[in-house]
């Protein structure tokens, strides 16, 4: 299939670093003259690391739906996500606006029952597939988790709950490893050590019942059958870490197999051959 355009759909709890994400990975796209546009899917956004290219706050926003129809947080959230779902073809306005063979990151709600309980945000992805759109999905897990074998769990088992929901090619991302790139267990993160026996052995250390440990251990084989505990660490330090989780993703998208040669590279390349055949030649 010939892909019109590419997105991945950045999702995570609030605070897990979404947005810093969104906007290390089109800073480094930057660098290597490639264009990446961000939207904003978050209509309570109130910061950003970025400016969005494309802002859901331009067709609704929170607040107003809150003083509006007089809701909480959460409701007018998912009023407005179901607003956007039945209003779709402004976004496809914009997309057509933009032209094709354009590369998104999409950064959405903190709220992860929209991924792994409603099906709002499938039904939009469905709707960006069937037109033409490569999507993954991209789970921001805190680092820190790690320190903590039962956090690592549960965070593990979110992103495996939004991966089955999505139904869409899933990676986990670990966050803020900037915050641990002195310790050891970072280096065990980049040489790909860590291992489900070291989780077990963790939580054999934890004071639990015998029933809690096996359930424990249960859930630990249930991720290392998912492939959950390969993940790609994120360090805003570190640019071989942002190329390698860009590297990546670009790969699952299938971003390089449709782009076409540029002919001034191969231009380039004939000039700087001409001019060393001539300078042997002098």
């Amino acid at each position: 299939m010939e892909y019109v355009n590419y997105a991945q759909l950045i999702i995570g709890p609030a605070g897990s670093g979404k947005s810093t994400y969104c906007k290390i990975i089109q800073d480094h796209a930057n660098t290597l003259k490639r264009s990446i546009l961000i939207i904003n899917l978050d209509p309570a956004a109130e910061n950003f690391n970025y400016t969005p290219d494309i802002d859901i706050r331009d067709l609704i926003k929170v607040d107003d739906v809150m003083k509006k129809n007089k809701l909480g947080p959460n409701g007018a959230l998912l009023y407005c996500m179901e607003y956007l779902l039945s209003n779709l073809n402004w976004l496809d306005n914009l997309f057509e606006q933009n032209g094709e063979n354009m590369y998104y990151i999409i950064d959405c709600p903190g709220q992860l029952e929209l991924y792994s309980h409603y099906d709002i945000m499938r039904k939009i992805t469905n709707h960006l597939k069937k037109n033409g759109f490569s999507i993954c999905s991209v789970f921001c897990l805190d680092c820190t988790f790690l320190q903590e074998q039962f956090k690592f769990i549960s965070g593990s088992l979110l992103s495996i709950a939004t991966m089955i929901q999505m139904e869409l090619p899933h990676v986990t991302v670990l966050t803020k490893c900037d915050l641990i790139s002195k310790t050891d267990l970072y280096q065990r993160i980049l040489n790909d050590e860590i291992e489900s026996d070291d989780i077990k052995e963790e939580l054999t250390k934890m004071k639990m019942g015998k029933n809690m440990k096996k359930l424990h251990s249960s859930l630990t084989e249930f991720i290392e059958n998912y492939a959950i505990v390969q993940l790609y660490p994120l360090n805003i330090n570190d640019e071989d870490t942002i190329n390698a989780v860009l590297y990546n993703l670009d790969n699952i998208l299938q971003y390089f197999e449709t782009q076409d040669p540029k002919d001034n590279i191969f231009d380039q390349a004939e000039k700087d051959l001409m001019d060393v055949e001539n300078n042997e030649n002098i």
